[in-house]
C-alpha cells in the first residue's frame, strides 16, 4: 500500500513538473487509475476485516455534506433552473475532479496509512516532490532546463513566475501550506540528507518570492504568527527566536537569489507590495479584489435566498470573467452557507485535531504535527485572497496522512491512560492486590521481629 501511495505522489508531481498529459480518456487519468482501485481495496478490506470504525466523524460528515449539496445544486441547475450557458457534462466533470477526487485523496490516505513508518515515508515523499518541483522551477527560470514555466507578461501578472502548480497564486498557496513540512523534514534529518532537504525548502521560499503573491505573503505573516500563538506551549522561546532569525536570513538569501535569476523581480515586488498595497484606493490596493467581492455580494443581494442556497455548482463563472480571488466567497456564492460551512468545518476540525495530538505525540512525530498546524492556518489565511484549482490533490493527501498520525497519537495516549487507570483501580480480588497484601504482611512481620 505504501508503494502505491508513493507512486501517486510521484505521478502527480511528475505530471505537473514536466507538463505531461496523463489522461487515459474523458474524466480518467493515471491519477484516477491509481487512487480508485486503492479506495475500493480499502473499502473491501474494511468490510472483510470488520475494521469499519469511523474516525473524525465530523470531518466525514462535512465531506459528505459538501459533495452531496454540490451534487444537489448541479441537478437543480440542469433540470429546474436551466442557466443559459450552463453545460451539464463539463460541470459534472469539474464536480468529480474538484470534490469527489479531493474526498478520495483525503479518505484514502487517512485510512490507508497504517503505521508511523508509513506516515514518515509518505510525508518525506511529498516534501521531496514539492521541493524538487520548486528546484526545477528555479532551474527553468535560470535557463538550465526548459520546462515551459509561465512568466506573466501583461497587467498585474507581469514578471510573476507561475511555477508548476498552476497559477502563481496556486503555487504560492501550496508552498505556504507545505513549507513547514519541508522544514520539519529538514530539521529531523541528519548528515548530508539535511542539506538536501534544506535545499528543497530554500528553493520553495525562492519560488514563493518569485510568484509575488500578496495573498500568500499574508498567509505566511498572519497565518504563521497565528499558528505560533496556538503552538506556544510546545515551542520554547529560544527556539522561536532562533527560527525567526533563520527565517529572516533565508528570506534575504532567497530574495537575492530571486533578484539574480530575474533582474525585474525587485521592480515587480516593489510595485505590488509598496505601490499597490499602499494605494489610497481599496480596489487598487487589493488588485481589484474588493471590486470583485462587491460584485459577487451584490449579485447575491439581488436574490437574498442565495445567501443560504447559493446559485449552484460552478455558476459564478456564468456571469463573471474574473475569479472571486477568495475561496470562501467562491464556495458561498456557488453552494451557499451550507457549502461554505462544510469547507470551514473541515479546516477547523483538522487543525484542532492536530493541536490536541501535539501534546501526546512521540517526539519524532511532534514536529510534523506542529508543521501541519502552521501550514493549514497559513493556507486558511491565503485562500481568503486567492482561488485554488490545481493544488488541492496535494493538500488533501497531506491532510489525510497527517490526520492519521494525529488520530493515532491521541488514541495511543488514551489507551495508555486507560491502562494506567485500570492498574491503579485494580479490584481487591486481583492478583496485584494479593501481592500488595503479601508485601505489607511481610513488612509488618519484619517490624515485629
Amino acid at each position: 500500500m505504501r508503494l502505491l501511495f508513493v507512486l501517486i505522489i510521484g505521478a502527480l508531481a511528475t505530471s505537473d513538473t514536466f507538463s505531461l498529459d496523463m489522461s487515459l480518456g474523458h474524466g480518467l487519468s493515471v491519477k484516477n487509475a491509481l487512487i480508485y482501485p486503492i479506495a475500493l481495496g480499502l473499502v473491501f478490506r474494511m468490510a472483510m476485516t470488520n475494521r469499519s470504525r469511523t474516525h473524525l466523524p465530523i470531518v466525514n460528515v462535512a465531506f459528505v455534506v459538501w459533495f452531496g449539496y454540490a451534487l444537489l445544486t448541479w441537478i437543480a441547475c440542469i433540470t429546474v433552473i436551466h442557466y443559459p450557458g450552463y453545460e451539464a457534462i463539463p460541470t459534472m466533470m469539474m464536480l468529480k475532479g474538484k470534490l469527489v477526487d479531493s474526498a478520495l485523496f483525503f479518505f484514502t490516505f487517512f485510512y490507508g496509512v497504517e503505521s508511523e513508518k508509513d506516515f514518515l515515508v509518505l510525508a518525506k515523499t511529498l516534501a521531496f516532490a514539492i521541493g524538487m518541483a520548486n528546484l526545477m522551477t528555479l532551474a527553468d527560470v535560470a535557463g538550465i532546463v526548459n520546462l515551459g514555466i509561465t512568466i506573466g507578461t501583461d497587467g498585474v501578472e507581469a514578471g510573476r513566475v507561475f511555477g508548476v502548480f498552476g497559477h502563481a497564486n496556486d503555487t504560492a498557496a501550496l508552498i505556504v501550506c507545505l513549507l513547514p513540512l519541508l522544514t520539519a523534514v529538514a530539521t529531523s534529518s541528519r548528515g548530508w540528507a539535511r542539506l538536501i532537504w534544506y535545499t528543497g525548502a530554500l528553493s520553495s521560499v525562492a519560488v514563493l518570492l518569485l510568484t509575488v503573491s500578496r495573498g500568500a505573503y499574508v498567509g505566511v505573516a498572519v497565518g504563521y504568527a497565528w499558528a505560533l500563538w496556538l503552538c506556544r506551549r510546545y515551542l520554547p522561546a529560544s527556539r522561536v527566536v532562533t527560527w525567526v532569525l533563520v527565517g529572516v536570513s533565508s528570506l534575504i538569501v532567497c530574495g537575492a537569489l530571486a533578484a539574480a535569476l530575474m533582474p525585474d523581480f525587485t521592480q515587480v515586488l516593489t510595485e505590488r507590495i509598496l505601490n499597490q498595497s499602499m494605494a489610497v484606493s481599496a480596489a487598487t490596493a487589493s488588485s481589484g479584489r474588493t471590486a470583485v467581492w462587491s460584485m459577487a455580494i451584490e449579485g447575491m443581494m439581488s436574490n437574498p435566498i442565495t445567501f443560504l442556497t447559493g446559485y449552484g455548482w460552478r455558476s459564478y463563472e456564468l456571469w463573471h470573467t474574473l475569479v472571486t480571488h477568495n475561496y470562501y466567497l467562491d464556495q458561498w456564492f456557488n453552494l451557499g452557507i451550507i457549502g461554505l460551512l462544510a469547507f470551514v468545518t473541515i479546516l477547523y476540525q483538522t487543525i484542532t485535531t492536530a493541536l490536541r495530538s501535539i501534546a501526546t505525540a512521540k517526539s519524532d512525530l511532534r514536529p510534523y504535527l506542529v508543521a501541519f498546524v502552521f501550514g493549514m492556518i497559513g493556507l486558511a489565511v491565503s485562500v481568503f485572497f486567492v482561488n485554488l484549482e490545481t493544488p488541492w490533490d496535494y493538500i488533501w493527501m497531506y491532510v489525510g496522512l497527517s490526520m492519521r498520525a494525529a488520530v493515532d497519537a491521541v488514541q495511543k495516549a488514551q489507551s495508555a491512560s486507560a491502562q494506567d487507570t485500570r492498574t491503579t483501580l485494580e479490584p481487591a480480588g486481583s492478583v496485584l492486590h494479593g501481592r500488595a497484601r503479601i508485601g505489607r504482611a511481610g513488612l509488618v512481620g519484619d517490624v515485629r521481629r
